[in-house]
């Protein structure tokens, strides 16, 4: 158990805005911490992996990994946790699965993970008195995204908000100080992918980009482990409802959603 009064952690997607983070603070721009977190769906591109071990070895401070499972392997063996696009058969209407994945693989394991450095067990309440100040990656222009953390004893932080500090700046302070700027930091499959994620992994990861196209189409008629999808719905990864492969990104289209903020997904994934 840690004896102090207050604990600070790095929430670490390895995204542009909190890989900016860690090595400020590393640069000693940001006050230091006692570690940092990388919640790991087991679903990155390996770029993001190579860049989280770049951070590890750069940075004096510890950086863990957690993990909840392989996000993907437990969709179909367990529950489903990803926010598939759903279409009705009969009138081509649909909708989102719920999404569960953040809190389930990102939120969940970062929170276990300080609860573990403060000695408590599972359900044992915070009687140590220490609170708990978790720094968040996110910029002045997602400033939309901030949020209280549910937990009293737990901080959210935001330097990159309280120093008027946007991605933009994030990428030209990495570049001053000779450091690579990170990739995109996400799911290769996320059904929140903007339109400029998609044509990335299609025309930067091919590989990753067929791997979706695979995908999308073992998903078509999946019910689930508990079988909660109706018999008539069908599965798509983008919200056009059609083949991933048929999809043209290149012309704009009304009926397409486009996820912009899906690269650092609800303040905890790929920040």
């Amino acid at each position: 158990m840690l004896n102090k009064n207050k604990l600070r952690i790095l929430s670490l997607g390895a995204g542009v805005q909190s890989s900016t983070l860690a090595l400020m603070i590393e640069k000693g721009e940001i006050e230091p911490i006692d570690f940092a977190v990388f919640a790991d769906t087991m679903q990155e591109t390996q770029d993001t992996y190579d860049h989280l071990k770049f951070l590890q070895d750069t940075c004096s401070f510890e950086i863990k990994i957690v993990s909840a499972g392989d996000l993907l392997e437990d969709t179909f063996n367990k529950f489903i946790h990803i926010p598939f696009h759903t279409k009705n058969k009969s009138d081509g209407k649909g909708g989102l699965i719920t999404r569960q994945c953040t809190n389930h693989y990102k939120i969940r394991p970062v929170y276990q993970e300080i609860r573990k450095a403060l000695g408590l067990q599972k359900g044992e309440l915070n009687k140590t008195g220490i609170m708990v100040e978790q720094i968040m990656g996110i910029s002045l222009d997602e400033i939309q995204r901030m949020t209280t953390n549910k937990t009293k004893w737990i901080t959210n932080v935001y330097p990159l908000v309280e120093k008027k500090i946007r991605r933009s700046d994030c990428i030209e302070w990495l570049k001053t100080n000779n450091f690579p700027t990170p990739p995109r930091s996400a799911c290769w499959f996320c059904p929140y992918n903007s339109k400029s994620r998609w044509l990335d992994l299609k025309y930067n990861y091919p590989e990753y980009f067929q791997k979706a196209i695979d995908l999308d189409k073992r998903i078509r008629n999946f019910k689930g482990r508990t079988n909660s999808i109706k018999e008539d719905v069908e599965l798509y990864l983008t919200s056009r409802k059609k083949p991933l492969d048929e999809v043209d990104f290149e012309n704009k289209d009304k009926n397409q959603m486009d996820f912009s903020f899906v690269d650092e997904c609800s303040g905890m994934c790929g920040n």
